[in-house]
């Protein structure tokens, strides 16, 4: 009686999810492709962002393989449903270092162009300020592409594959 309780239980589950037929869904990293199974294999597959997911049909969940962040979602039966939330310590560690990272550099910049002017009085543009603006605009780029990196925003994660795609398109 267990094993056909076990039989029926991974039935109902393999309906609600629907992953064994020919469903498809979509993915939940880059919410722009198809996630499907993989021929021989017990694992599925994103026909755009090319993850590997590992799918648990009785709790309904996905998790990411090819990835070293833990990455898993729930699926509701119309949406997936992140099963880790980031915690608030790491991402406000995160949040204020990047704008140390940001700030620090560009204040040093603006500081030292204040406290040392040119030595001509000049017409033109102060060079120290654009220095100093292009120094926040350098940082704010890389801190940016630090935190889309962490969170895999899904349209990063969309524009990075395209651009992937399309470098390996071009000739070379």
């Amino acid at each position: 009686m267990g094993s056909s309780q076990t039989s029926s239980s991974r039935a109902r589950a393999q309906r609600l999810l629907g992953l064994d037929g020919g469903d498809t869904y979509e993915c939940p990293v880059c919410r722009h492709g198809q996630i499907q199974p993989m021929a021989l294999m017990d694992a599925y597959a994103c026909s755009f962002c090319r993850h590997i997911f590992e799918v648990n049909l009785e709790q309904q969940t996905v998790h990411v393989v090819d990835s070293v962040q833990p990455m898993g979602w729930r699926w509701q039966g119309w949406r997936w449903q992140p099963l880790y939330q980031s915690r608030g310590d790491i991402t406000l560690t995160l949040w204020l270092i990047g704008l140390a990272l940001v700030i620090l550099p560009a204040g040093i910049v603006a500081l030292g162009g204040y406290i040392f002017p040119p030595l001509e009085a000049t017409a033109g543009m102060n060079w120290s300020m654009v220095w100093a603006l292009g120094t926040l605009a350098a940082h704010s780029a890389m801190v940016g592409w630090l935190i889309a990196e962490h969170h895999q925003f899904p349209i990063y994660v969309m524009a990075k594959i395209r651009l992937q795609r399309l470098l390996e398109r071009l000739p070379g």
